[in-house]
This record gives structure tokens, sequence and C-alpha cells, in this order.
């Protein structure tokens, strides 16, 4: 039975931990960003939403599969899942090397310009070597699984944070002495090979190549609208990416990555907890009190909601300030982009532990459904949008194709007596209330240091006089 101790202790692990990550991150994005230029971040989110894309069209949800399993320290059981991983991890590369090996043949053998940053000639060979780290996740221990059932996760969040310590180190190094988009590629092999390393280092489990015909049968059960909801999930999340790559330069796709970096550290602390925390919460919930599911799904909004609410109030009211006190004037652009895409977060807030809660119920087809609405709301939307509207109002288009899914979800939480609109409504008001109040304090503290200099004209003016 998961107590009030071990919530708290994941908790702390899970925001502690990827707290100093996302600083980190930022700490290392904005020496890199002055060592190299917007192309090279605009080729390298097109590399990574190329592997994203791969990766989500081959989930079977096998880390959910292990944490819901009531028989999941079964031995035979590990070892099967392992091995599907393995497996997995190679056909992603085989399919990445694939693509690169297209991207090649249609600009170089057909001679067709592509355009956009899909015709850059450097994007098949980082694909390729971006893609080691798909193959090499694949060995990876399922103790991240196995430990996230008791919500042990203080290990798994020091072995990450170290890892991307590693990584960041390399890339620093490299991106100060040759100035080369190598340097990131660099930091995310060398981060992939120490994270996989310590999780064999730090914990015990050990896995042999395994194939049970009817665990095989189970994953796939288990997993086939997790396989449909990821691939939609990944066309719905980074359809904006694949559009965008299409429509405007690296440069222009760089400072959106900015962007999107500087909310996606916020949205990630959400789904980790969500995920992480959330998910194993619910499952221990339906297991021992199903009574108690919807109360205790909106005590956990309740007080999520608060807290992002709030910073999503101050977020609209200062992004732009974030952006200039951070980068240079290259990147000015993206505080604008930064204050649009700070409303997507209310999405992710009112949808992310509901659909946790249904998985929790055995409901994986959900997700699906809600991932099917905000892919077509995407890529209809977006490019309209864009035609009409440009760059930022084609950033709308990603904030409502974050909600477009909801009304499918709450009706199939009402269906499940779980849903309340009110509940899910009534801390809507705090952004309004935190934006106005983080404007007056910024308008209060502008006003404030007009007097003083005001006063300290009068003042050199006065001494002037008297000379």
């Amino acid at each position: 039975m998961i107590n009030r101790k071990q919530i708290f202790t994941a908790g702390f692990w899970i925001v502690g931990a990827f707290g100093l990550s996302q600083l980190l991150r930022l700490g290392s994005n904005l020496i890199v960003t002055r060592l190299l230029v917007p192309e090279m971040f605009g080729l390298m989110a097109i590399v990574y939403v190329v592997l994203y894309g791969i990766a989500m069209f081959s989930d079977l949800g096998l880390w959910a599969f292990i944490v819901r399993h009531k028989d999941a320290n079964n031995e035979k059981l590990l070892d099967t899942v392992w091995t599907i991983q393995v497996v997995r991890g190679w056909i992603m590369l085989f399919v990445i090397a694939v693509f690169a090996g297209a991207l090649i043949f249609i600009t170089k053998v057909l001679d067709i310009d592509i355009g956009g940053v899909y015709g850059d000639e450097q994007l098949p060979s980082l694909l390729i070597i971006v893609g080691l780290t798909a193959m090499i996740n694949g060995y990876k221990t399922m103790a991240p699984a196995i430990e996230s059932r008791k919500l042990n996760r203080g290990r798994l969040e020091v072995v990450d944070l170290i890892a991307q310590i590693f990584g960041t180190s390399v890339m620093l190094a490299l991106a100060w002495h040759f100035r080369s988009i190598w340097a990131l590629v660099a930091a995310s092999i060398i981060a992939t090979i120490v994270n996989v390393a310590l999780t064999y280092k730090i914990f015990s489990y050990r896995h042999h190549l395994a194939w049970n015909k009817e665990i095989v049968k189970e994953v796939f059960a288990f997993g086939k609208w997790i396989f449909i909801a990821s691939a939609l999930t990944y066309l719905a999340q980074q359809g904006d990416k694949l559009i965008f790559a299409s429509h405007i330069s690296a440069a222009e796709l760089g400072v959106y990555s900015i962007a999107i970096m500087l909310i996606g550290a916020i949205e990630g602390i959400l789904e980790q907890l969500n995920y992480k925390i959330g998910f194993p919460l619910l499952c221990e919930i339906v297991n021992s009190s199903p009574n108690k599911l919807k109360e205790k799904y909106y005590y956990i909004r309740l007080r999520m909601d608060l807290f992002i609410f709030i910073i999503i109030g101050i977020l609209i009211a200062i992004a732009p300030t974030i952006i200039e006190f951070l980068y240079d004037e290259r990147y000015s652009s993206a505080g604008q982009m930064m204050q649009i895409l700070s409303f997507s977060l209310i999405g992710v807030c009112m949808s992310k532990l509901g659909l946790e809660c249904l998985s929790a119920l055995n409901i994986t087809k959900i997700r699906m459904k809600v991932m099917l609405c905000r892919f077509i709301t995407v890529f209809i939307g977006l490019p309209i949008l864009f035609n009409y509207y440009g760059l930022l109002g084609a950033i709308w288009g990603v904030v409502i194709g974050g909600v477009a899914g909801l009304p499918v979800q709450y009706i199939e939480m009402n269906k499940q007596n779980i849903f309340s609109l009110y509940l899910e409504i009534r801390v809507l008001p705090m952004i309004l209330v935190s934006y106005i109040l983080t404007s007056l304090a910024i308008d209060y503290s502008g006003f404030t240091l007009l007097i003083i200099d005001l006063i300290n004209e009068i003042i050199a003016l006065g001494g002037f006089i008297n000379e």
C-alpha cells in the first residue's frame, strides 16, 4: 500500500531532480546559444522530432505494462518485456537509417530540392548518429518500471541527472572549442551511454533474452491502443515542428525551439508528476478503494492546478522580459511566442492526469481518441492559421490543439462517474488574477525606478547649481 510519505518522497525527488535538470539545461542552453548559430538548434529540433516520432510510433507501453501488472516481479515476464524493448531499439535504428537514406536518395540522386530544414545536407548523417541512442536505450534494464511501482524514484532521478551532467559537460567543451553542431550530437550520445551504464551499476536487475508467447500476446493486447495513441500523440505534439520545418527557416525554427524549451520545462515537470506518481497512485486507488477515485483525483488536481495556473499568469506577463534578459537580440521574437505557448499549459493540466486516471481503469482506448482530435486540429488548423496570420497565428493553433480532445475525454470520465465540470474549471480564474498582480508589480517597480531616477537627476542638478 502506497502511503503519503512515499508520495511526498517521490514527488520531492522528481520535482527536485527534474528542476535541477531543467536549470542545468537552461544554463547550458544560455551558453551554447552564444557559441552556436540558431540554424543549428532548428536542425537538431527536427532530428529529435524524427527520433521521437519513430519512438512513439513503436510505443507499446512497456513501462506502464510493468507498473500495472500484478506479477511484475516475475523473472520470465521481465526478461520477455526487456527482450521486446531490445528488439524495438534495433528496429528504431533501422527505420532511422532508412529514413536518412531516403533523404539522401531524394536530394542527391534525384536532385530534388525538398526545401526548408528537410533539405539540409547534414540532416541524414545527424539522424543516423543520434539514432544510435535508440538502440542503446533498448538495453536499459526494467529497473525504472519496477522501482516506480513502489514510488522509489530517488536513485532513478539521480541517474538521469548524472547522465545529463556528463552530456552537458561534453556539449559545452566541444561547442567552446569547435563551434559545431556535433557538440549537440555528442552530448546526446554520451548522456544515453552514461544513463544505461549507471542503471546497470546502481540496480541489481539483470535480464536475459527470452520470448514467452503468452506474455508477448499480453503485452500487445495491453499496448495496441497505447501504440495508436502514442503515434497520434506524436503527430499532435510534434506536428507544429513538422509543419513549420517546411514553412520557415532553420533560424526561425531555432528561435521557436527556445520558446518551446522554456515552456516545455514546466510541462515536463507536470508530465513527470502525472506519469511517475499520479499513475501508480491512481492504480493503487483503483485496486484498493475504487469508490474514492473521483475524490482523490480532484484532490490531486486542485493542488496541481493552483500552482500551474498561477505560473501561467506570471509567464504571460513576463515572458518577453525573460527572453530579453536571458538571450541576445537574435532570439527576441521568442518572447511573444512564449507568451502564447503559456496558454498551452492549461490543456496539459486539464487533460494529463485525467488520462492517467482512465488508464488506471484500463481504459486505454480513450487516449487514442483524444490524440486523434488533437492531431486533426493541429494538421488542419496550423497550415490555415499560418496562411492567414503567419507564425504567431499558427502558434495559437498549437494552444487550441492542446484542448481539442477535452470534450471526448470528459464524456468518458463522466461515464466512469469521475467527472465534475465545476471541479475542472474552478481554478481557471487564478490565471487572470496572477497576470493582473504580476503586471501591477511590474508597473509598480517600473514606476518606483522612474521616481528614483528622477530624484537622482534632481540631486545631481542641485549639486551642479550649487557649484
